[in-house]
């Protein structure tokens, strides 16, 4: 870890834009095994693809767009600088019912548990319940959705991890409201808060530990219960795996991915990511990791990317290729990245 030499806004745009890269890499060989990857696309994913015709997802997107994943952190940094960084439970609900008219995200792309939940808000149900379903369910509210928000959570309260976890918990709650996504959300927002701040009180390792334990407790009080794996004894393995790869990303990747997988449950892509970055820490290496990865790697690179990012001044990525991001999709991220530090409380 390194003192930062940029402003708050410019390190929150680093963290916008590593996210964006991952989402984007990582959107065309989604869903398909890691082996298969090199043969459909001439080698290792390092620039936009448009997806191949096995796409299940991505299938007719121009190389280099976002998908759900982004579009949802995105939607929530406007939810965030227009509650001043202080969204409630109805703020995230709106968020979601607007990013539900995105047609790059909810339509192609909304995870099962999303996709539920907002369609019973845009029927009009309260926001405290519509995340706890009428039966039990093996999957709901265990998915990554609420980790896809989790980034800008930590931008808006950097070096402070509960508050990090605290406003992470807020955001996913309309649709995620279990032991296990408020779990894997704090570990991301509080490791991204924690490289925010940089200030040497703490590693990343031990703020995505914190951020992990204090989400799965806000559930005892504010959420619910579900079957599923521990997040926190999965980082724990994810963890011991990094030190054995230290420097090795590409065996890191191979390592987290067999042994605690990259799929949509947020035991599996957050533990990874977490690891990944740890055995790693260059944002552009840990994305182009992750978003060959297969299975959710969209999802995995936007994590483990804006994570990596937090924590360096330097991304890494190559200048023609974060240019293509911002034109396809029409982002301005300085713009947001400035405004979400104007509401971050000092």
């Amino acid at each position: 870890m390194t003192a930062s030499s940029l402003t708050l806004a410019e390190r929150i745009e680093n963290v916008l834009a590593a996210a964006c890269l991952g989402d984007a890499l990582g959107a065309p060989p989604e869903a398909m095994y890691p082996g298969d990857i090199p043969a459909l696309f001439g080698g290792k994913i390092t620039r936009f693809f448009a997806p191949t015709p096995m796409a299940p997802f991505s299938i007719g997107s121009a190389p280099g767009s976002l998908t759900d994943d982004a579009t949802q952190m995105l939607a929530m940094a406007e939810i965030l600088i227009e509650s001043k960084g202080q969204p409630t439970l109805a703020d995230a609900a709106r968020g979601l019912i607007r990013w539900s008219d995105d047609p790059r995200g909810f339509g192609r792309f909304a995870g099962p548990t999303t996709k539920a939940a907002i369609d019973r808000l845009k029927a009009g149900e309260d926001p405290s319940v519509v995340a706890t379903p009428p039966l039990y369910s093996a999957s709901m509210g265990t998915t990554n959705g609420a980790a896809m928000r989790a980034p800008v959570a930590g931008c808006v309260r950097p070096g402070d991890i509960t508050g990090a976890v605290d406003v992470a918990s807020i955001l996913s709650a309309p649709t995620h409201n279990t032991q296990i996504s408020w779990s894997g959300a704090g570990a991301v927002a509080a490791a991204i808060a924690a490289g925010l701040a940089r200030d040497g009180r703490i590693s990343l390792a031990d703020a995505a530990m914190a951020g992990a334990e204090a989400g799965e407790k806000l559930a005892v009080t504010r959420g619910r219960f579900a079957a599923g794996p521990s997040v926190i004894r999965r980082m724990e393995l994810a963890l011991t795996i990094a030190e054995r790869f230290k420097g090795d990303v590409d065996g890191a990747m191979n390592e987290l991915g067999a042994v605690i997988g990259a799929g949509l449950p947020m035991a599996e892509a957050v533990p990874t990511a977490i690891g990944l970055v740890v055995a790693e820490g260059n944002p552009w290496a840990v994305i182009v990791a992750a978003a060959n990865a297969g299975n959710d790697c969209d999802t995995l690179a936007l994590i483990a990317g804006s994570i990596a990012a937090a924590w360096t001044d330097a991304i890494g990525a190559p200048d023609d290729l974060v240019a293509e991001l911002k034109l396809v999709n029409g982002l301005d991220l300085g713009a947001v990245a400035a405004e979400l530090a104007a509401v971050a409380p000092r």
